[in-house]
């Protein structure tokens, strides 16, 4: 999560409850430069909102020039979070249901008789024992759903035929490092990438005249690997 777009979205006014809820989880997605991939699936999932609902307030976002969807190799999209281009009428109306704009209203003689003023609560309500509605379980992580996609999706690579200890490790950490992550559609989308690219793929040529590089499954989940696969540094 980036707190410099997160700080960013959450004074932004003029949008519904709904627009601001995607918006919202979006910006815990992204990186610093405000790019982030949730599926509309997963953001269904943390907003708890139809897939209808999802897609109309992305389209709103967009249209109001918060928020650049970008097509990745046509199969999924990014986003690009921009705050400081929000403008609510231009390209779009307002939203029906979002509050109206405060206004500041002059100050009132005291009355003679003192008020009390009931301060508001601001202590959470306690779970009701048993009552497993308001508890948010992340997705499981599936190691071996994730290496037959890694076969199936690129069998011009080392096949895995072996689910070791280490290996369930590091798919682990890679997917809990990000919500993003936990989602078999994003590591559909990643192995595909790998295969488009010439070099991770051994298509081009080695270096000195040796043999072209493949990439390992192994190679794919390593950390610092893994992020510049993500990032498309291998497909350019």
């Amino acid at each position: 999560m980036s707190t410099i777009i997160m700080s960013a979205c959450w004074p932004l006014q003029g949008m519904s409850p709904t627009q601001k809820a995607v918006l919202i989880s979006l910006a815990d997605n992204a990186s610093d430069e405000g790019v982030c991939w949730p599926s509309i699936n997963t953001i269904g999932i943390r907003t708890c909102l139809s897939e209808r609902a999802v897609r109309g307030a992305l389209r709103w976002l967009e249209e109001a020039g918060v928020l650049v969807s970008n097509q990745r190799y046509g199969r999924s999209t990014w986003y690009t979070i921009t705050p400081a281009g929000y403008a609510p009428g231009t390209k779009c109306p307002p939203a029906p249901d979002a509050p109206s704009p405060r206004q500041e209203v002059p100050d009132t003689p005291a009355a003679a008789a003192p008020r009390t003023v009931k301060e508001p609560s601001i202590e959470p309500s306690p779970l009701v024992d048993g009552d497993d509605s308001l508890k948010i379980s992340k997705p499981k992580c599936d190691p071996q759903a994730i290496v037959d996609l890694f076969n199936k999706t690129l069998p011009g690579l080392p096949q895995v035929a072996m689910l070791t200890k280490d290996r369930k490790s590091k798919i682990s950490a890679r997917w809990n490092e990000s919500d993003v992550h936990q989602d078999l559609d994003f590591w559909a989308d990643f192995f595909a990438l790998v295969g488009e690219s010439e070099f991770l793929t051994g298509k081009g040529e080695g270096r000195n005249g040796g043999k072209p590089f493949r990439a390992t499954f192994d190679w794919l989940i390593a950390p610092s690997n893994f992020v510049k696969v993500v990032e498309g540094n291998y497909n350019a």
